[in-house]
């Protein structure tokens, strides 16, 4: 491989050879890069071109997180390679190339969307969501045919299901104006369905949480971690409509919540339905 300074080997690249996953450093790099891109690159980008950030643009951004969720299934199977090389085709199946493969490609599809709609007069938010299931589907198709753990597929479906109703009730109870728009249900569904199924994969499987601060919680009291997830979820969404007047600016935010919740939620919910957690 080619020769890397010590630093990006030992934090960066050898967690990818080694199956370590993320540290400290990794994940607060990841972090600030993303954050820094999506909300001073892509948000201004599209948001001059007059994308809405709503429900229906976070049901549409969810088929290309499905997308590449169970693409990344197909590298658990050994089915397609894995490296650490960042030179070498293998990095995009396994993280943080895949996010950045997948990203690139629904950034530039959903430009090619808002030339093809204009073209065609239809809505761009329709001709996106179509490209990223027409994306989705066949590998959705193939995981499915994969599956040997169907009863813990279920059971993460339903744990998450009942998190996000008790959530819902309670907000109700408190905060009526949480629940009343669909995009924030959706926000705490996928840190539910992240939090649901990282707890199954971890608790009655054989996976081990990769994230250090999600291993500390589930180290001490493992139930906890998927109320962590939704209240942390909930106060966020609760700052964002109290405090940030820009509407579409706060969609946006709660989109980014949706893909951090529903990427890595979707992959565990299929990595323990295919088996790799035996």
């Amino acid at each position: 491989m080619v020769g890397f300074p010590p630093f990006i080997q030992e934090f960066f690249l050898d967690p990818i050879c080694n199956y370590s996953g993320y540290n400290f450093v990794n994940t607060l790099t990841y972090g600030i890069i993303l954050i820094g891109i999506a909300f001073y690159l892509v948000f201004p980008f599209f948001n001059k071109r007059g994308i809405r950030f709503d429900f229906r643009f976070g049901l549409a951004v969810l088929a290309f997180v499905l997308f590449g969720s169970t693409l990344r299934i197909l590298e658990d199977l050994k089915i397609l390679g894995r490296s650490c090389n960042p030179f070498e085709p293998g990095f995009l199946t396994v993280t943080p190339g895949i996010y950045v493969a997948v990203g690139l490609l629904a950034i530039a599809a959903l430009i090619f969307s808002i030339w093809l709609a204009k073209k065609i007069k239809q809505e761009t938010i329709k001709v996106f969501g179509a490209i990223g299931t027409l994306l989705a589907a066949p590998f959705v198709l193939f995981d499915f045919i994969q599956f040997v753990a169907w009863q813990y597929f279920t059971a993460i479906i339903i744990l998450t299901a009942v998190a996000v109703g008790i959530s819902y009730l309670i907000a109700k109870k408190i905060r009526p104006q949480l629940v009343t728009d669909r995009l924030n249900l959706l926000a705490v569904a996928g840190q539910a369905l992240d939090g649901s199924a990282t707890f199954i994969a971890t608790q009655f499987l054989n996976c081990g949480e990769q994230h250090p601060l999600s291993e500390a919680i589930l180290g001490v009291f493992p139930a906890a971690f998927i109320l962590v997830k939704v209240a942390l979820a909930l106060l966020i969404i609760y700052y964002v409509d109290k405090e940030v007047k820009d509407k579409n600016m706060a969609g946006f935010i709660k989109v980014f919540i949706i893909i951090m919740g529903f990427a890595p939620g979707i992959r565990d919910a299929f990595t323990v339905g295919v088996g790799t957690c035996f």
